[in-house]
């Protein structure tokens, strides 16, 4: 009898355990939440012939345009489980700004190996997805629509300085693993893969505005939540996103045929900050 006793309240504690580990996951998506990032930012035109057609000193076959370096800001967001815990839904805004370092080449193909460029970076997104729990896991297939925008200001503290607007939309699918360590600490990580749509770039300065060729995009991150109450918790996160451009028809400005070459963006965020449950 002793034994059975035993065993029932051990049985009583571990379900305990568990059900406190289930409502653990099931919360902690229901919040409004504003964050601190840090956005290391990288770009790269690895064209082997000049973006402006008029270069002659570029080497050949090597980085032709390149932009790096950290800028800062914020990402707010509003996520929730919906139509009775079955649907995931999250959106999301952020923006960054500052100053990077610029390498690349003058119309006449001058080295420019120490530039600085301005970057304003911008972007939300809106993911709906199908929530599927197993005890103190949540699992998410989800797709995902968003916009990302970038001012890249060339030249700056120049008197040739000037702004380049790039815009695209994209669409992705993805999944979502979230996993109940403890009562208070959730652990989150995602991954997707899609294609940029609708590419431009403007750049006022020249009279210049094309489409690029769309492109693959990947997104990836993990996040750690801890609940501080029934209202209130923090969370740090890490982020990647990698697409494309691809490039532009070439376009008569003045004594200039300009044409944007293909370019890669790495960006990798760096996120803390505070979430208010709901």
């Amino acid at each position: 009898m002793r034994k059975l006793l035993l065993a029932a309240l051990t049985a009583g504690v571990m379900r305990g355990t568990v059900y406190a580990h289930e409502r653990a996951v099931w919360g902690i998506d229901n919040n409004v939440s504003i964050a601190y990032r840090l956005t290391d930012l990288h770009y790269v035109e690895p064209s082997d012939t000049c973006a402006l057609a008029v270069c002659t000193n570029a080497p050949q076959s090597s980085y032709f345009d390149r932009e790096s370096g950290y800028v800062n800001g914020f990402r707010a967001s509003l996520s929730g489980l919906v139509l009775g815990g079955r649907m995931y839904a999250r959106l999301t805004y952020d923006r960054v700004s500052g100053n990077v370092r610029y390498e690349g080449y003058t119309q006449d193909g001058t080295p420019i190996p120490n530039g600085v460029s301005g970057a304003i970076i911008s972007s939300y997104g809106l993911r709906l997805g199908a929530a599927f729990y197993d005890g103190p896991v949540m699992a998410a297939p989800f797709l995902q629509y968003g916009h990302h925008a970038w001012r890249r200001q060339i030249g700056v503290g120049t008197t040739q300085a000037y702004e380049e607007d790039y815009h695209h939309d994209y669409v992705a699918l993805g999944a979502l693993i979230q996993v109940a360590l403890t009562r208070r600490l959730v652990g989150s990580i995602y991954a997707a893969a899609g294609q940029t749509l609708n590419p431009t770039i403007a750049v006022a300065a020249l009279g210049f505005s094309q489409g690029l060729g769309a492109a693959p995009l990947v997104k990836a991150g993990a996040s750690l939540d801890l609940r501080l109450s029934r209202w209130l918790g923090l969370y740090a996160a890490v982020r990647y996103t990698r697409f494309s451009y691809g490039q532009s028809a070439p376009q008569q400005s003045g004594n200039l045929v300009i044409m944007e070459p293909q370019s890669n963006t790495v960006i990798a965020d760096y996120e803390g900050g505070l979430r208010v449950f709901f």
